[in-house]
Order: structure tokens, then sequence, then C-alpha cells
């Protein structure tokens, strides 16, 4: 019912749309409920005394089918208009919900995205919006106010034309609620686990295309399709319970209804059948039937709805658990990011509360130096610039840019200073330009072309009939890993970063590539503080700071030849490097 009533709230930024809509669905109802009222006086004024007394009395008869006429256009007009503008105030809701959410999930931790697939957040914003759009703001709400006006316009009409027939029809009200009731209890589960199993398949499908290359290459194909099959079982079981829950309502208990409401309506004619005289016109018992019929047509319509209600409130459920989900908490002030130098002032950190991945790191990297990171892996040199970015947030200890706290300002403005290119680049659907300003308006077209010829991509951009307007496909699918390195490395030349990270960013690319890079390097780290982590210890003899991690902790700190000469991990590391080049 929270639910129910949350999704009820977003009514009020399109108030005059549904006011409008349901002014103009009410009115198409009672035209629509007045036509069996005329068909009444064409059977008494017209067929039964021309039946009676062969007397035919046209004129009467062309004024009422010219009034039915008007009034069952007048229904379907107004019906359509309502139609028109519902659907509109739906899709506007719906846009509203999708634009909360999304916005939403940009201020989400990204810790929230560790535990949760891409497939699940992507249904919940896509899939599961479409099912309110479709199912609670179209169908329902529409529906529902359509058929709940024909209930009460038909109970109108059957009780002015008799009273006790009318309240002895209300009999069916409680048996509605009580049904409704029980099907609401067993639904309501039968949904969250539906719209849950969709959102798994979801996931599951999204793995296995970002991951086809891998299945194909160890041939898994069979398991990966054993364990969809897993899933999409339970999802066929789950569907099978509710569709038998749902016959049962739509057309088992809506029979059961309009039967009820038939037998009343024989039992009480039956008793106006007295001395062979009928106690009620052809044309009374002609509007009593229409209207039972009229009746159970919308009060099916109702059944009906409800299972539409219940998987929107499942999928509204998971729709407001995301937006409901807790942001990070922003500090207003900017941080003034200048000369960029960075230190991290005895700085632990763990990814869970009982393993800490850092402990204790102390450096102080000066403006303009270069700062290397070195380590097996899970030795902490990413998280080391997770916590720089402000991904996370030490537990203990203090990171400082220019002498100021991170944690003292918003991170968009940390991140301002910064630029990063990562081991494996990340490439948007768009162009080569779109893909190095990300749209930032003060990035124009020349800047973007210099930064990538600056990073060494000319060769590549003389390869391209379209130049930097060449298409780039998701994940930039069709470019070579060097071409998608050299993009992503004039991305973050293009934002001009006081703060350089390089994390693995030439352990992808070809060798001759590298060269190119090494060279960018060389001349964009001035005046910028860069931070590089590298597998490939020949790409940072010229750092002037290596650090050496393992398991989280800083056991040797130096330059390239003084810790040569400790003869230590990173010695060790160097001759093992160098003896398997050669090799």
């Amino acid at each position: 019912m929270k639910t129910f009533k949350r999704l009820l709230t977003y009514m009020k930024f399109d108030k005059l749309k549904f006011v409008v809509g349901f002014g103009l669905l009410i009115a198409a109802v009672f035209a629509d409920l007045s036509a069996p009222l005329i068909a009444q006086r064409v059977i008494d004024d017209v067929i039964t005394p021309a039946a009676a007394e062969g007397v035919f009395v046209t004129n009467v008869l062309l004024r009422l089918l010219v009034i039915y006429a008007v009034l069952m256009l007048l229904t379907a007009v107004l019906r359509y208009i309502s139609f028109l503008i519902l659907t509109k105030a739906a899709n506007s809701i719906v846009k509203r919900i999708r634009d909360e959410a999304y916005r939403h999930l940009q201020t989400l931790p990204i810790r929230y995205f560790d535990n949760l697939p891409a497939g699940k957040v992507v249904s919940r914003i896509t899939n599961d919006t479409e099912v309110l759009r479709q199912q609670f703001y179209v169908a329902t709400i529409s529906n529902v106010m359509l058929n709940i006006t024909y209930v009460i316009g038909t109970y109108i009409a059957i009780t002015r034309l008799h009273k006790g027939l009318g309240i002895a029809l209300l009999v069916l009200l409680p048996l509605m609620f009580i049904w409704h009731k029980f099907y609401s209890k067993y639904a309501g589960a039968l949904s969250r686990k539906e719209r849950e199993l969709n959102s798994d398949i979801n996931g599951k499908i999204n793995e296995s295309v970002q991951g086809m290359s891998i299945i194909q290459a160890f041939q898994q194909e069979e398991q990966i399709a054993d364990e969809f099959q897993v899933i999409n079982n339970e999802w066929f079981e789950t569907e099978r319970k509710y569709v038998l829950l749902d016959s049962a309502a739509q057309f088992t208990l809506g029979g059961l209804l309009r039967h009820i409401a038939l037998l009343l309506m024989m039992v009480y004619f039956s008793t106006q059948y007295l001395d062979g005289v009928l106690g009620i016109s052809i044309g009374t018992l002609y509007v009593f039937g229409d209207y039972i019929t009229r009746l159970f047509d919308p009060i099916q319509g109702i059944i009906q709805q409800m299972a539409f209600v219940q998987q929107a409130i499942a999928a509204g459920e998971r729709v407001f658990e995301l937006v409901d989900t807790p942001g990070e908490v922003e500090k207003e002030g900017e941080l003034p990011v200048a000369a960029g130098e960075v230190s991290f002032d005895h700085v632990s950190f763990g990814y869970s509360d009982d393993k800490k991945v850092l402990k204790d790191i102390h450096f102080t990297a000066n403006p303009g130096e270069t700062v290397a990171l070195v380590g097996h892996t899970g030795s902490g040199k990413s998280s080391i610039m997770n916590l720089l970015f402000r991904f996370y947030d030490p537990q203990e200890g203090q990171i400082k840019i220019d002498g100021h706290a991170t944690t003292d300002y918003s991170r968009q403005s940390v991140r301002k200073g910064m630029g990063i290119v990562l081991q494996d680049p990340f490439l948007f659907t768009g162009t080569l330009e779109s893909n190095i300003t990300l749209g930032d308006p003060g990035i124009d077209a020349e800047t973007a072309k210099r930064a990538l010829l600056e990073v060494g991509g000319g060769p590549m951009l003389s390869h391209f009939e379209k130049g930097m307007q060449e298409p780039v496909v998701e994940k930039g699918a069709t470019l070579s890993s060097g071409q998608r390195q050299l993009i992503s490395f004039a991305r973050a030349l293009a934002f001009d970063p006081k703060i350089l990270i390089l994390d693995e960013a030439t352990s992808s690319i070809d060798t001759e590539t590298e060269q190119v890079i090494q060279h960018a390097m060389d001349v964009l780290k001035e005046g910028r503080t860069t931070f590089i982590i590298a597998h490939r210890l020949s790409t940072i003899q010229h750092a002037n700071q290596i650090l050496v991690l393992e398991s989280g902790e800083i056991v040797e700190r130096g330059t390239h030849t003084e810790l040569l000469q400790q003869n230590g991990v990173y010695a060790q590391m160097y001759r093992m490097q160098k003896e398997g080049n050669g090799a």
C-alpha cells in the first residue's frame, strides 16, 4: 500500500491532465450508459405499438436513432481524447521517474555498483519503469477509473429503474472485496519474485554478452546455457503459478458473479409475471439485461487490473529501492587544486570493516613529480588510486591535495583537478571527438584533436576517413587496444589536469605504441603530478619516487637506482622482468 500511494503522488505533477482526462472519461461513460435508455424508448414507443396496433411512428424512430448515434459517437470521441491525455500524462510521469532514478544513480557510491550486477541496475531503470508506465499509469489508472465509473453509473441507472434490484446487486461488492484480499496476498509475492527473476535474467544475459569471447574461448557455452536455463525455468514456474491465480481471478470469479446477478434478475422478474401479464415493459426488461451485462464487463476489468496493480507495485518497489538508496553526502566546498601536491597521511582502508587492504600508507608527491606504484596483484596499488579519486574514503588518516583534506570538499571538485587513464579504457558510443571531450562545453573540437595528436594519435587519425567524427561503437569494439588507449590518453590530456593517474596505461599496447605514448608522457608530465601504476618496470625508471607495496603496506621507496642498490623486492622484480624479456 505504501508503494501504491507513492506511485499516486507522482500524479500531482500532471494534475491538470489527469483531471481533464478523468472528466472526459466520466462524460464518455455517462454518454454510453444513456444509450440503453434510448433503446428502451425505441422498443416501448416504436416497436411495441407497431406490433400491437400496426402503426409505425417513423419520425420518432429517426429522432431516437439520431440521438443514439450521437451518444455512441460522443462516447468514442471523448474516450479517444481522454486516452490521449492520460497516456501523455503517464509518459510524462515515467520520464520523471526515470530521470529521478538516473540522476540518483550518479550519486551512489562505487561500492553500490560493486555489489549489484549492471544488468539488474539497467532492469530497474528500463524494464521496471516500463511496467509502471504500461500497467499502472496507462492501464491501471485510466482503466480502473473507467471501470469504477461504469460500475457506479450502472448501479445508479439500475437503482433508478428499480431500487430493490439495485440494492440486491450490492451483494457483489463484499464478494469482490474478499477476493481482492485473497488475490493480493498471493499475487503480490508472485509478482515480486517474477520481477526479481526478470532482473536476474537481464543480468545473466548482460554478463554473457560482455563475456562471450571468454565463454567461447573456453568452450563453456553449454555450462552457461545450463545456468541460464535454471533461472529461466524458475521464472517459467513462477509465471505458471501466476497464470493459474490470474485465470481464476479474471474468468472464474467474473463468470460466477455474472451468473449470480442473472439469477437474481430472473428470480425477481419471475415474480412480476402475474395473471399472464408481465409487470414491466419489454423495453425496461431490455434495459435491465443490457445494464447487467454492462455491469460485469467493468467488474471483470477491475478484477483483471488486480494483476497489473500487483506487477506495478512489485516494479515500483524495485525502482524506489534504487531511488531510496542513500547517495554520497557531498560537501559544498570547492577544492582549489592549484599546484597538485598530493599527500597520504597515515592512511588505512578496507572495502569491508574486518579486512584492511591498505595499512598506514604515508607519502608525499610534490608538484610536478612522477610517483610510481609497483607491487604484485592485490598489493593495494589500485586502492590508492580509488582513494585519491574519492571513489572511497579512508577509515583512518587523511589524503590532502595542496594541503587541503579531500574529505572536506565535494567529490566533483576533487576530481576536477585529475585525469585518469585506465588499463582497460572505456569508450562510449559516439565519435572520436565525443569520446575525448565527453560532451564538456569547455573542450572544443580543436583542443580534442590537438590532444589526440600530442599523444601520438596522428597515424591513427589519418586512417579514418571521417577524422575526428569517425564513429565509435560501444566500448570501442571496432578499435584496437592501442587505439582505444590513445583515445583515453587524449581524453585525459584534453581536460588538462593538475594530477594525472596512469593505471597500467601501457600494459595492453604494443611496444611501438608504448614508445609513442612514453614520449608524450615525458612532455606532458611537465607541471603535472603524475601517478603511474605499472607492471612494466621499464616504463618507470625515470620516476621521481617509486613506492613498492606488499599486502597493503609500503615496503620500499626510492628512485629506480636507489631501489636496485637496496637489492630488495623491487630489484628482484626488475631482474625477473629483465630476464624474462631477454628470454
